[in-house]
């Protein structure tokens, strides 16, 4: 019985580096903040190329203007032939608000005192991100969900920032910004990502469109 196990274990290892080797399975471990609050800091993933990716799914894809070769993780957020627009930095998709559906994070404008308070709550969690604006406040980011159940009277901080957005796709009105921009239809073969982090993620607002033959994979576990 122990010898039947052995060979058990050694046949599924076995089809597991296959897998890996030929695209089929693929790991990686999250080295940022971007995708929090649902994909942690240093937590570990598993994605497969045998799954397409649907909107609201996190896939693996390098970005189409090729500046690092990297493989980015982010979620899917549109795909071609849907109307993207962004309204003081709620996405909408064909005229659906789709941020409603998930707890995502935020920057927002607190006081020193505040920001200390928090500092203090979120010590144990390595993802807490919070920096100086002037003398009397900070900035820090928290989830939408911790924001809506605490008692803090606090607004999200809109970024105005019109030279960062990605001229590949948003060219046309000198007006947009990264909190408001579009309506604009996706190309064929494009794809728009955004990280959950809203306001701390290098993604399609920044980079542009995805090719669709640059979408490797899809994730299907995490951990």
């Amino acid at each position: 019985m122990k010898r039947r196990l052995i060979i058990l274990l050694s046949i599924v290892g076995a089809i597991i580096i296959l897998a890996k080797v030929i695209g089929v399975l693929s790991y990686y471990t999250i080295p940022s903040t971007s995708n929090e609050p649902n994909l942690k800091l240093n937590s570990r993933l598993i994605g497969s190329n045998l799954i397409k990716p649907k909107p609201m799914d996190f896939a693996y894809f390098k970005f189409s203007d090729s500046l690092d070769g990297w493989t980015i993780i982010k979620r899917l957020i549109a795909v071609p032939g849907d109307k993207l627009e962004c309204r003081r930095g709620v996405i909408y998709v064909n005229d659906k608000n789709v941020d409603t559906m998930l707890n995502l994070r935020y920057s927002y404008v607190v006081s020193n005192n505040v920001g200390k308070n928090l500092k203090e709550e979120f010590k144990d969690d390595e993802s807490f991100q919070m920096y100086a604006k002037g003398n009397d406040s900070v900035v820090v980011f928290l989830d939408s969900d911790y924001v809506a159940s605490s008692q803090l009277k606090i607004k999200r901080r809109l970024s105005d920032d019109s030279l960062t957005l990605s001229r590949n796709i948003f060219s046309k009105e000198s007006n947009w910004n990264i909190s408001n921009f579009g309506p604009i239809v996706l190309p064929p073969k494009k794809y728009f990502f955004l990280g959950d982090n809203r306001d701390n993620s290098l993604d399609s607002r920044y980079r542009g469109f995805v090719d669709e033959d640059n979408i490797i994979g899809t994730l299907i576990y995490n951990f």
